[in-house]
Order: structure tokens, then C-alpha cells, then sequence
């Protein structure tokens, strides 16, 4: 993950796809952690997650692949 400056949104983006953790993007975004966690869960509440939206995946996940 490269160290340059990125957007809030982008953040929230790569912390619901689980790419990383919400400290890391604090320290990236230069914002403090509990600022972050507040930032992600109402990215959270407006991006609601589809409770079918696992029968899509197709590849392999440990421990089966």
C-alpha cells in the first residue's frame, strides 16, 4: 500500500472491502482514530450491505483453496 495521501472516501472504500484496518487509514488520512470510526460507520449506515451479496463470490477463500 503506497503512503501517499488519500481521500476519505477512498478510505471507507478500502475498509468495507476489508483491505485494511480503520487505524491505518486515521494515520493516512491524518485524522484521529476515533474520528475514523465515526467516518466509516456512517459510511457504513449509507452503504448497506445486501444480505445475498456473498452468493456472487466465486473464488476459493481458505481453507478451501
Amino acid at each position: 500500500m503506497s503512503l501517499t495521501k488519500i481521500t476519505t472516501l477512498e478510505a471507507c472504500q478500502i475498509l468495507f472491502r476489508g483491505q485494511s484496518n480503520v487505524k491505518i487509514m486515521a494515520n493516512r488520512l491524518e485524522v484521529s482514530l476515533e474520528e475514523m470510526q465515526q467516518t466509516f460507520r456512517d459510511y457504513c449506515a449509507v452503504n448497506a450491505i445486501d444480505e445475498d451479496v456473498w452468493q456472487g463470490d466465486v473464488e476459493l477463500a481458505w481453507p478451501y483453496a
